[in-house]
């Protein structure tokens, strides 16, 4: 019987349930209901009675100063540049280049280093601007194992380049050089024709910078034995001397006189600039020569003796053009 009755009540518990939970749901909306606005009264109130931070200023303390804000130094803008100003136009015809150019022999560089002084003394006094040496020593036992082209630039304040043609030592050789108070920008030496083991001989070409204008000047000792080889070594010379445009200057010791097959060949598209010097050896012949193409035009010349050599050194004045057509 109990255990009916049990069972009946667990029944009816089921069946309240639901009811029970809706009447909680509706009991908590109306209490929230009532409860919302006073507890947003509470809120504002508590808000009114808490003080603004900005409701009113801070009283500074009286000790405090302020500090001075820093000064700036005011540039003005620099002017606006309209046209970016050009260089004044030169008229190469106007302004020619003159210069004073020297051809020596000195004689297998057979004098001491004190001499190599007097070279240089010689080329001072001719006022020598581009000076091209023959028979010139480097760093050689038998002229006291000194660069002559180097020492002999020094006395004069002028840059050179030396060309090898015989290779005596390891350190240093036998051969020409150029000097110049100008500036040289690039130079090669080349080696001529040659036969039966004779002395080497070459050609040593610099490029001078006059006033901005180049000179390629040419240095050459040719063969004293065989006129055969000293008209091959010429050809060869001139092959060198026609691959360049612009003013050109070839000088040296050509071992060869006046109406020689030799200086035909050089004067073919070269002149003679000290065709009225006369003798420039002891010997009394005429074989140290400047010859330049037709941008140089040739002025004063001189030969002068020395004791320093055989040979005598070959100078002449020259205007250089600055363009072709001038």
């Amino acid at each position: 019987m109990s255990h009916h009755r049990s069972r009946q009540f667990s029944v009816r518990l089921k069946e309240l349930l639901p009811i029970l939970a809706v009447a909680l749901t509706v009991g908590a909306i109306a209490a929230l209901s009532v409860l919302a606005p006073r507890l947003g009264d509470s809120t504002q109130a508590s808000a009114d009675a808490s003080p603004s931070p900005s409701a009113e200023p801070l009283e500074a303390s009286p000790s405090a100063e302020p500090e001075p804000l820093p000064k700036f130094k005011t540039f003005k803008a620099p002017p606006a540049i309209d046209k970016i100003p050009k260089k004044p136009k030169i008229d190469p015809c106007a302004v020619p280049r003159n210069l004073t150019v020297m051809t020596f022999n000195i004689k297998g560089g057979k004098v001491s280093p004190g001499e190599l002084g007097g070279i240089a003394d010689v080329i001072r006094s001719a006022g020598a601007d581009v000076v091209l040496l023959q028979e010139i020593d480097q760093n050689r036992r038998r002229s006291g194992n000194v660069d002559q082209p180097a020492i002999i630039a020094s006395h004069l304040g002028m840059q050179s380049v030396f060309g090898a043609n015989a290779y005596i030592t390891d350190r240093g050789g036998y051969g020409t050089a150029i000097l110049s108070r100008f500036p040289i920008e690039g130079y090669d030496n080349t080696h001529l024709p040659n036969s039966g083991g004779k002395e080497q001989r070459g050609v040593l070409r610099a490029n001078i910078i006059v006033e901005g204008q180049r000179l390629v000047v040419f240095n050459t000792h040719l063969d004293h034995t065989s006129d055969s080889l000293r008209q091959a070594q010429i050809g060869a010379v001139m092959a060198k001397v026609n691959a360049y445009d612009g003013a050109k200057l070839l000088g040296g010791d050509l071992n060869a006189g006046h109406g020689s097959g030799v200086l035909g060949t050089a004067l073919a598209t070269l002149s003679d600039a000290g065709a009225s010097l006369g003798a420039s050896h002891d010997g009394g012949g005429r074989v140290d020569y400047l010859l330049p193409n037709s941008w140089l035009a040739a002025g004063d010349g001189n030969v002068s003796p020395t004791r320093l050599s055989d040979h005598h050194a070959v100078t002449v004045d020259f205007s250089m053009r600055g363009a072709a057509d001038c």
